[in-house]
């Protein structure tokens, strides 16, 4: 049965729309109990190691990634931590530098190294990230520098959650809280491509334009 022309424009726009829908529910994450889920399956009782910890690729957490770090690939991650920070705005800028250390050497063990700031700048590729899969590996990576006893002046936040589709994408990224002053700082690595030391920003900031505020000076990748 041959199908017409206005069918097939009917039926790609129906495609299209329905992959959309996936993405966006996935990086909407149903806001945060499927995420949170995830990340407790990932590693029961919430605890990765260095030995070995999972990450997230495919969009929504779909694809699952073993990861083993030897002894001498952690004691690269702590010498992040070397000099003991000052304060907190110090010790941000080595969970930085840490975030971006783990990403390389997990994206050198399962093929994530390829992914670009964004979801949709290398969908078509293998192993491309959203914010949801983005959102499990940081918070993974945090937990493991928390574990160590390499994070001291922060701890753990939630999850947080922007964008109505409307206005902004739907998207999430994890935070931490400095223990002193108890402002939430974002910790957002979706917005640069793989590697790069992730944006961290109040979360007040994190809710307004990307581009006045991220590192880049342009507004976010798709």
């Amino acid at each position: 049965m041959r199908v017409s022309a206005a069918n097939r424009r009917i039926l790609r726009a129906g495609l299209i729309a329905g992959v959309l829908a996936t993405l966006l529910a996935a990086c909407a994450g149903g806001r945060d109990q499927p995420i949170a889920k995830r990340i407790y399956e990932l590693h029961p009782g919430g605890q990765p190691s260095p030995e070995h910890f999972v990450i997230c690729s495919g969009h929504g957490c779909y694809e699952r990634h073993d990861v083993h770090l030897s002894e001498g690939q952690w004691e690269g991650v702590r010498s992040v931590f070397a000099q003991a920070p000052a304060n907190a705005e110090e010790e941000r800028k080595l969970i930085g530098l840490a975030v971006s250390k783990l990403e390389k050497l997990a994206g050198a063990q399962t093929g994530t190294d390829a992914d670009l700031g964004g979801t949709y700048s290398n969908f078509w590729l293998a192993n491309q990230l959203d914010c949801a899969d983005e959102t499990v590996n940081t918070t993974t990576y945090l937990k493991l520098l928390v574990a160590d006893g390499l994070i001291t002046k922060h701890r753990l936040g939630g999850r947080l959650h922007k964008g109505d589709i409307i206005d902004y994408l739907p998207h999430m990224a994890p935070t931490i809280i400095d223990q002193e002053t108890g402002t939430q700082w974002v910790v957002d690595s979706w917005y640069l491509d793989h590697g790069e030391p992730p944006e961290i920003t109040t979360a007040a900031l994190w809710r307004t334009d990307y581009a006045t505020w991220g590192s880049t000076g342009k507004p976010a990748r798709p």
